[in-house]
């Protein structure tokens, strides 16, 4: 629906700025002497209180006086799908509404501007096709789902998982060591001979059964949201490859140190890697971010470190190893992202392991 809203703000002279916030996208134009600001404010994966939102307008205030305008009109559309998220925001807020994205409307409290730059006629019209648009067909569901997803970069590498994943049991058994070796695994004594080093990454996609694969596709789904949002598509990738790659290496270096071959497969080096940037975004916050504070992120990475050492076969090594590398990964590419983002007006019986 954002979207949709955008094109629809561009369509009307408004011009979009890049903006270091996640969850704000920012719409100008000027007329005369006057300079008019949209905020397109995402709130279905957070809750802003009135003091963030305080926060939020004084940085974008502050942009557009650096830029030389005296005269700002700030106006906010909150999207949300439940509209009390935003109440303590709109009782307070006159120069803002919210988008209801359940019922597809604009709610509009007393104490707010009936218009904005006459912008509600067509905000309205476009909210009533999209509440026609959502009693369509499952074809126009998972166009929606696939095609407009936000966070396409997680979509994408679950989806990789799940399509090797159904490949390889098609040609026999996920849960048998020396299959699993001969389609990518980890395994010590096959690098060592054979100097497959390919494995490092190939492993980091394999998965013993559906249980061990839908574990760590539902982490990757949870967890990675988040961090693509906050670092982009192409850092995220970078983000899990890397810790995938490294995660096998301090698992194969313990495998060579023991003298034991044992075969490791699995994507939770990279999950570890994505929950070690997490824990970075919300340190770079100052102990928040999104629906994650400090505290609840420290509880996160030493539950998912623990729960590793608690179970058998488990490959604490690969874990430890993604965990630090995202964690390094996140400090490094989410500071590089708020230097980038800022606001610019212009424009043998093998034994297994699973990871």
């Amino acid at each position: 629906m954002d979207e949709r809203i955008s094109g629809y703000l561009l369509e009307r002279g408004y011009t979009a700025i890049q903006s270091s916030i996640p969850q704000v996208r920012v719409f100008f134009r000027v007329d005369k002497e006057l300079a008019m600001a949209v905020l397109l404010v995402d709130g279905r994966n957070l809750i802003i209180s009135p003091e963030a939102y305080s926060t939020i307008k004084t940085k974008i205030l502050r942009m557009f006086e650096s830029k030389g305008y005296t005269n700002i009109k700030l106006f906010s559309l909150f999207f949300t799908m439940n509209v009390m998220n935003f109440g303590a925001i709109a009782a307070r807020e006159e120069l803002s509404w919210i988008v209801d994205l359940s019922s597809k409307r604009l709610c509009i409290f007393d104490n707010q501007v009936a218009d904005f730059d006459n912008l509600r006629p067509g905000l309205e019209e476009l909210l009533a096709e999209a509440g026609r648009d959502s009693r369509t067909t499952i074809a126009g569901v998972l166009y929606d789902f696939f095609l407009r997803n936000k966070t396409p970069a997680t979509l994408m590498l679950i989806l990789i998982n799940i399509i090797v994943f159904v490949f390889l049991s098609l040609l026999g058994s996920t849960l048998d060591a020396h299959f699993m070796i001969e389609h990518g695994a980890l395994s010590l004594d096959r690098i060592m001979a054979n100097y497959e080093w390919y494995r490092l990454l190939t492993a980091a996609f394999l998965h013993f059964g559906p249980e061990h694969l839908a574990a760590n596709m539902l982490a990757l789904w949870v967890f990675g949201e988040r961090v693509e949002k906050a670092v982009g598509k192409g850092r995220f990738v970078l983000i899990y490859l890397l810790s995938g790659f490294m995660g096998n290496a301090v698992s194969l270096l313990i495998s060579y140190l023991s003298g034991s071959d044992v075969v490791s497969a699995g994507a939770s080096g990279a999950v570890f890697g994505i929950i070690g940037a997490l824990f970075a975004i919300v340190i770079k916050n100052r102990g928040k971010y999104a629906d994650l504070t400090g505290g609840r992120a420290v509880l996160l990475v030493l539950y998912s470190v623990f729960s590793g050492f608690a179970g058998e076969g488990i490959d604490n090594a690969a874990h430890i190893g993604g965990l630090v590398t995202g964690l390094l990964l996140g400090f490094i590419l989410y500071r590089i992202r708020e230097a980038d983002g800022g606001m610019n007006v212009e424009g043998k019986e093998a034994s297994r392991n699973e990871d």
